[in-house]
């Protein structure tokens, strides 16, 4: 068996069945005989970093290895800042690239490849020999799994046609179970709860298996729960669930967390974004902070009390331990919560150049199903609004592909992440801007007939450099866009579309987003009045402690 069929049928025993990719002579072998005699699904994407992006999403989305394969040289080099975002995101992604011939100094696509790769974060599993190639792509993918990021298998082309030797089994990933509290730190922890009056939950990715076992807490304890950005949805449906810790809060949820005096942080890295650079703290709040990972601990934020240990037996310790208590758990947090709304909070303000970009993330959390996969993207409008409006019915069904603090990365994300659930829509809120640096993928989404709606939170801007230019006093020309019709783009591309201008507009487009039967794209025309106000009525304006104008990516 050649080497090429060997790693394909290694992959195909690791249970590959969907890989994303962009073909070339050097990864041709392995691909054909995946997708022939293996089965495989190919996605074919029109660029590299487009195909590492949809196994990136089609990982977070769908909790699996996601697989993608390029070729050498200019291939790989286009996949980095692809690859860096998959590794800051700690997403377990395989990627198969082939490597052209060692010493061979005529190939213009020579590159020292593993040179190129590190960089960015991720590994490099090399295949060394035709004797080792099976062991290799298995390492490879243990690595990815175990390690949590992205592995890149370098496949030198030479190889491919030789003899393969005989490899291991396939690597199947065991959980080794986490360590237990102590029961002697749960008490100490029980102890402080008993003194606190306003407690609350907040829990991040770590705590996603703990769901059960921490509204279980909060009922005994009265206190509220909340969740980091990135496991949103965590709580949903919970009567006192306040969302989001941090710069993304709503109204509501800052005004209650700020108010507790004990925070209990599980699974949660407490990193300067969850609590708004300080902001969240305001009430000066004892810390609790568990975690399985002793580096976590006061890595970002101090703790006052440390528990090392499983989420979920923490919180069930905690919970037979804990002196019951009505904390916030009253009438009046119920009305309170209960009374609050995004529309209220942010009332329409659209005009005649367009619509108030609040408006389209109601309009959008109204007509989409809630069973639903939202990825948000890097840049103005299509982060923060989104991200605070927008509900989500699990932690999976928050995709975030701004790790590295890019724009034009959402739409080859939300490819992997409808791949990986087609059984939900999959809502993709883009800004132009972004949308122009990945377009092309718009062809992957309509050849795979995906349930995607793409939104574009079009300003005819790259926005937070206008604003920013504006306020300083600089030529906001230099950042204008003329605004491209994107809605006719995406017909010639074979989706359906629509251009929306007006509130009464966007309730037109219910029965074009509500349960798509393949890919539509709605260019959203906004006013950029609504943000220039929101700099005009802020003293600080640029001030980077302000928490609307710093990077919030994490």
């Amino acid at each position: 068996m050649r080497v090429a069929e060997a790693v394909a049928g290694a992959l195909a025993a690791q249970g590959v069945s969907c890989l994303f990719g962009v073909l070339g002579d050097g990864n041709l072998p392995i691909l054909d005989v995946l997708v022939r005699e293996h089965g495989a699904d190919y996605v074919a994407a029109a660029r590299e970093d487009g195909a590492v992006l949809m196994a990136d999403g089609y990982a977070r989305a769908g909790g699996r290895l996601g697989v993608a394969t390029v070729t050498h040289g200019p291939a790989l080099t286009n996949a980095v800042t692809a690859l860096t975002e998959a590794a800051r995101a700690e997403t377990p992604v395989l990627l198969v690239a082939a490597d052209t011939p060692p010493g061979d100094r005529r190939n213009p696509q020579a590159i020292d490849q593993q040179d190129v790769i590190r960089p960015s974060g991720a590994g490099v599993q090399q295949v060394h020999s035709a004797e080792s190639a099976v062991g290799d792509v298995v390492l490879a993918v243990r690595r990815a799994l175990t390690e949590r990021r992205p592995i890149v298998v370098n496949v030198p082309t030479p190889l491919l046609h030789l003899e393969a030797g005989e490899g291991p089994g396939p690597f199947r990933e065991d959980h080794p179970p986490a360590p237990l509290p102590r029961t002697e730190e749960v008490a100490r922890v029980a102890a402080a709860l008993a003194r606190a009056e306003r407690p609350v939950i907040v829990a991040g990715r770590g705590a996603a298996g703990a769901r059960e076992q921490l509204v279980a807490l909060g009922e005994r304890t009265g206190a509220l729960l909340a969740t980091t950005l990135k496991a949103k949805g965590l709580f949903g449906g919970e009567p006192f669930d306040v969302g989001v810790c941090g710069g993304f809060a709503t109204k509501i949820g800052r005004e209650l967390i700020r108010a507790s005096d004990l925070l209990l942080a599980v699974g949660a890295g407490l990193n300067s974004f969850t609590v708004d650079g300080g902001r969240m703290l305001a009430g000066g709040p004892v810390i609790v902070h568990n975690d399985v990972r002793p580096e976590a601990f006061d890595a970002w934020t101090p703790a006052d009390l440390r528990v090392l240990g499983d989420a979920g037996a923490f919180a069930a310790m905690l919970a037979e331990t804990a002196e019951p208590k009505t904390g916030w758990r009253t009438g009046e947090t119920t009305r309170r919560i209960g009374a609050y709304s995004y529309e209220t909070e942010y009332p329409d303000g659209s005009d005649e150049t367009g619509l108030d970009p609040h408006t389209v993330v109601a309009a959008l959390e109204r007509m989409v199903p809630r069973e639903r996969t939202l990825v948000v993207e890097g840049g103005h409008a299509a982060l923060s609004e989104p991200s605070r409006g927008l509900s989500v019915p699990d932690p999976s069904g928050f995709v975030f592909p701004v790790n590295f603090g890019s724009i034009g990365l959402g739409l080859a994300s939300a490819i992997g992440a409808a791949t990986a659930r087609p059984d939900r829509v999959t809502l993709a809120v883009t800004g132009d801007g972004a949308l122009m640096m990945n377009l092309a993928e718009l062809d992957t989404a309509v050849r795979r007939r995906l349930r995607l709606v793409v939104v574009v939170m079009n300003d005819a801007a790259f926005g937070y450099e206008y604003h920013n230019m504006l306020h300083r006093g600089m030529d906001t020309g230099l950042s204008l866009i003329p605004r491209p019709d994107f809605a006719a783009v995406a017909r010639a591309f074979g989706a359906r579309a629509a251009t929306v201008r007006t509130p009464g507009e966007l309730d037109d487009i219910k029965g074009l987003i509500a349960d798509p039967s393949g890919p539509v794209l709605v260019d959203a025309r906004l006013t950029r009045a609504v943000r220039t106000r929101w700099f005009a009525e802020h003293e600080n304006g640029l001030d980077p402690a302000e928490p609307e104008f710093r990077p919030r990516y994490r």
